[in-house]
């Protein structure tokens, strides 16, 4: 059965391809069907992952209708559109480990479901060239950006190659190789060009450490990012760093003295204290029993006990507390806490 239909559906592709002259998406069936389809007609599988209201997705609209962009994408590929807004955009974008840092973003899998290429597009390369200078790449073994970690652990620090792969492995989540490319990107630029149009870009997509030194100088020199730059958005990109760095697994390992750090760069964005204090407690506490500073991590803690305080969260602090130290003042807080939760 499931054969038959694969067949019609084959059938169903085919003429749509002929009845357009543009590049033919699939227009029936899932993901699943997508794949099938490859499997069946031993093709690739091409993605264009878009939004409804994207204005850039629907430029590109009619590059994808031109007859050579078709020609190219209909031979070697099963192609379909992913709304990055619905369930099944959502769901197989979370079970792939990828991150959409905006869209139109080009995927490129194999018939296994294994990615080969990814390719962001923008404004300024809606192009029919561009588009096939895509599936070129995602078809060749050597350009593929699947091949850029390879690449990387080979040597290879051309700057160009370091801010292609730091947003690759942005997309792919692999954080370990965004923060070393980017370090790597960072000391092989003059210090004069950390203002610049290109790292602030990097600063906005790509750099999620607040360890990197382009960062630091953006926080050393706020007001000149500002003249150059919405203040808005300057405070938005430097807040998104810091906490994503604070929320990653490193920040659990933050010392006392890089806590107060993030919380003079937070400081310096203009975010009131109690909000820092809101933001901040899990690793500051973690910090202060990690480093035999019991008191001061209660102190911390303390501070999120209020009038409004639930019965929830006491037992979720006393826990917070009982993972946390052995300090004998500290668990008798933390069984009055408990006792209060109950």
């Amino acid at each position: 059965m499931k054969k038959y239909l694969i067949t019609l559906l084959i059938l169903s592709f085919i003429s749509n391809i002929f009845a357009q002259k543009g590049t033919s998406f699939l227009q029936t069936g899932n993901l699943r069907t997508v794949f099938d389809l490859a499997k069946a007609q031993n093709k690739n599988v091409f993605l264009e992952v878009y939004a409804p209201t994207c204005h850039v997705c629907n430029a590109f609209k009619p590059t994808f209708e031109l007859p050579q962009v078709g020609n190219y994408y209909n031979q070697n590929f099963i192609s379909y559109k992913l709304d990055i807004t619905t369930p099944e955009g959502a769901a197989f974008l979370k079970k792939q480990g990828l991150y959409i840092l905006s869209t139109p973003t080009l995927l490129f899998f194999d018939k296994e479901v294994k990615l080969m290429h990814v390719s962001i597009l923008g404004e300024n390369n809606n192009s029919g060239q561009v588009l096939i200078e895509a599936g070129t790449k995602a078809l060749s073994p050597s350009q593929r950006t699947s091949t850029y970690k390879a690449s990387y652990r080979d040597g290879n620090r051309e700057t160009n190659f370091l801010i292609e792969y730091g947003l690759i492995s942005r997309v792919v989540r692999d954080t370990v190789d965004n923060i070393s490319t980017m370090n790597a990107y960072a000391k092989k630029i003059p210090k004069s060009q950390y203002g610049n149009n290109t790292s602030f870009l990097l600063l906005q997509k790509v750099i999620i450490d607040d360890e990197n030194e382009i960062f630091k100088a953006m926080m050393n020199n706020l007001n000149i990012f500002y003249k150059k730059n919405d203040k808005k958005l300057v405070n938005q990109t430097a807040e998104n760093i810091i906490m994503y760095s604070l929320y990653s697994s490193r920040g659990m390992r933050y010392t006392t003295a890089k806590i107060n750090s993030v919380r003079d760069n937070l400081t310096k964005l203009g975010i009131d204290k109690k909000s820092i204090d809101g933001r901040i407690w899990r690793e500051e506490s973690k910090a202060y029993f990690r480093e035999n500073q019991p008191a001061k991590a209660m102190i911390v803690l303390g501070k999120l006990i209020n009038a409004n305080t639930d019965k929830a969260s006491y037992t979720f602090l006393s826990s917070w507390v009982k993972s946390s130290t052995s300090d004998k003042n500290a668990l008798m807080m933390a069984s009055q806490w408990a006792a209060k939760g109950k």
